[in-house]
């Protein structure tokens, strides 16, 4: 009898919880949307992105980071103004997210209904005085180099069933007999320094790992910082965007007159063949 009544009790007390949940709205963001800005000072390039995160605020109050598309309950209805700052992964690394300082944040005024739903297609477009370095395979000469040392090259391809922007892309094709490939930018830009940001962002489709480097030039030093290694895809590969952050590297090598950007490549496995894919690197800062 007693676990009876200690059942019917404990029924009550969720019941009665249940009963006192209040009614909230629902805030729906899509994934965001990259626009050109028509008062950009600087070529943008192709507007290929992976804006996939959102810190969100609501009336000056903070609620929270969220991966795209998300639906979000409020407690509350009614006119509020809902700030959406994009953000990315940093780095390739899904833990790790931060949003991306170059382009806009969205403000919109919305009306909350209880228990309903509303929905925003946040836009953003890079600020207007962002400055790029850019390598879209789409001019006769490359502003990638293949060093010397290197036994593959990097070349311009346009297969229909990769080709996804413009008219061509990098590739990078490696097996038994070019099993290495070394290359770097040759943009010939020093980058800024004292904690500024600077980011290398690019879409790849991989069977193969690369590992990125940050290279530092004055008149009497060199040095070749090892960056982030980007793993190969599993099958079947397709084209992803990432952003590298290159703030630490860049502002560490104080002296530099030139900053590039390295990549290296070998045959992860023995006797097969792997490719590499890239276009659309931007080297991004103000």
């Amino acid at each position: 009898m007693k676990k009876l009544i200690g059942h019917l009790l404990a029924l009550l007390i969720l019941f009665s919880c249940a009963k006192e949940q209040p009614k909230v709205s629902w805030l729906k963001i899509e994934t965001f949307q990259l626009e050109e800005n028509l008062f950009a000072q600087n070529p943008q390039g192709e507007l290929s992105h992976a804006l996939t995160e959102a810190f969100v605020n609501m009336d000056g109050q903070y609620l929270g980071a969220f991966q795209l598309p998300i639906k979000i309950p409020i407690i509350g209805e009614g006119q509020h103004e809902i700030v959406i700052l994009p953000g990315i992964i940093n780095n390739g690394i899904s833990d790790t997210k931060k949003r991306y300082p170059f382009v806009e944040p969205y403000t919109v005024s919305v009306n909350l209904l209880l228990e309903d739903t509303i929905s925003i297609t946040p836009i953003t477009r890079y600020y207007a005085q962002t400055k790029f370095l850019i390598e879209d395979f789409e001019n006769a000469v490359l502003k990638i180099e293949t060093d010397g040392a290197s036994q593959a090259i990097i070349e311009k391809e346009n297969d229909p069933a990769v080709l996804q922007w413009g008219n061509s892309y990098g590739a990078i094709l490696l097996n038994p007999t070019d099993s290495l490939f070394i290359g770097y930018t040759n943009f010939g830009q020093s980058l800024p320094k004292q904690g500024a940001e600077v980011y290398l962002e690019m879409d790849y489709m991989n069977t193969n790992s690369m590992l990125t480097s940050v290279l530092s030039y004055s008149s009497t030093t060199f040095n070749d910082d090892i960056h982030i290694q980007i793993n190969p895809q599993e099958e079947p590969p397709v084209w992803k965007h990432i952003y590298l952050d290159l703030k630490e590297i860049v502002s560490f090598r104080m002296n530099a007159t030139t900053n590039e950007q390295g990549f290296t490549a070998l045959l992860d496995e023995a006797g097969t063949s792997k490719y590499i894919y890239i276009d659309n690197l931007k080297v991004v800062y103000y």
